[in-house]
């Protein structure tokens, strides 16, 4: 028996709103097909297997209040802020039809007069070839899933502000992000808004599947999605999970040239060479050691506490080498 459900939530919180897809993923029966609609504000949601360092300046976009998140499927990095509109259909296998669903998000695009089509790249295009959805998958024995943005008014400023790699000299394995030409639907009809979109789309799967039972919000605040969402906003999760990197940095202080080296496993500095032309020749040794196995970040270095038996001189000089590489870190 075909049983159809549409879900539409209104928080904004990127770790909750994908605990919550796979919460319905978790509870998807035979014949089963859910409709889910959702928005992250200020936000930028990496793939499974991307990068976190490479694809985004994640600590910017933290310290300016913004939410870096790592979602279970592939695919590149994204923008969103309220001006998007994130949509999931979950299935069953026997009821998953990528062709139907995507006649579903156009048949809401052409309520607007927005004709639309599906690329090679698993993105949703305007007949122009502006790019305003992108789309990934993932699918377990129960369950199969699509999820896609959909670009209404998003402030396209800030896609270049959180999303441009890094300068500095990196290899690092993994999925790299594809730049493409994006567009908001407003730009293509002002009376788009997010809001409207929702209707359209709640209209379309209506017209596509049939009568279908709405899902009340309510039943997600459970312990099974906070515990979802705490994994989701950890960081090991959405750094620990990146792929190795290689990174090299060179930087001269007062007191002469470093050269560091860092190899890169799960976020923790694996290996480490520092080369310097210091006078003080233990003064490289000292680093490497106060270094290796930290986080990237060096949230877990006790300054004072590992550098107890260096020298006054030492201590701030190390503090100087530390400091400017966390500087680094945070301008990623």
């Amino acid at each position: 028996m075909a049983n159809n459900y549409f879900l539409q939530t209104y928080t904004w919180n990127p770790w909750r709103n994908l605990a919550v897809e796979k919460y319905l993923a978790d509870r998807i029966g035979e014949g089963d097909m859910v409709l889910y609609l959702w928005q992250n504000d200020h936000t930028v949601v990496i793939g499974r297997n991307q990068n976190a360092i490479r694809e985004c300046r994640a600590q910017l976009l933290e310290e300016e209040g913004g939410f870096l998140a790592r979602r279970t499927t592939g695919g590149g990095a994204v923008y969103q802020d309220l001006g998007n509109l994130c949509f999931t259909f979950l299935a069953s296998p026997e009821r998953y039809d990528l062709d139907r669903q995507l006649r579903t998000v156009q048949a809401a695009c052409r309520k607007f007069g927005i004709e639309t089509k599906f690329s090679g790249r698993n993105d949703i295009i305007t007949e122009d070839g502006f790019k305003f959805s992108g789309n990934a998958f993932s699918k377990n024995s129960r369950c199969n899933i699509q999820h896609g943005t959909l670009m209404v008014d998003v402030d396209v400023s800030q896609l270049g502000r959180y999303l441009t790699p890094s300068k500095e000299k990196m290899k690092a394995k993994g999925v790299k992000s594809v730049r493409s030409r994006v567009c908001n639907l407003k730009d293509l009809n002002p009376a788009v808004t997010v809001e409207a979109m929702r209707q359209a789309l709640k209209e379309s799967f209506l017209e596509v599947y049939g009568d279908f039972t709405e899902l009340d919000p309510a039943q997600l605040d459970n312990p099974e999605v906070q515990e979802t969402y705490e994994l989701y906003a950890s960081w090991e999760w959405r750094y620990g999970k990146s792929p190795e990197c290689e990174s090299s940095y060179t930087h001269r202080f007062d007191w002469g040239e470093v050269e560091v080296w860092l190899k890169l496993h799960a976020m923790h500095i694996s290996e480490i060479k520092v080369y310097s032309d210091a006078l003080d020749v233990d003064l490289p040794e000292k680093l490497e050691r106060l270094l290796a196995g930290k986080r990237y970040d060096m949230a877990d270095l006790n300054l004072a506490q590992e550098t107890a038996d260096c020298t006054e001189e030492q201590k701030a000089r190390l503090r100087e080498a530390v400091e400017w590489l966390a500087g680094l870190w945070a301008a990623n």
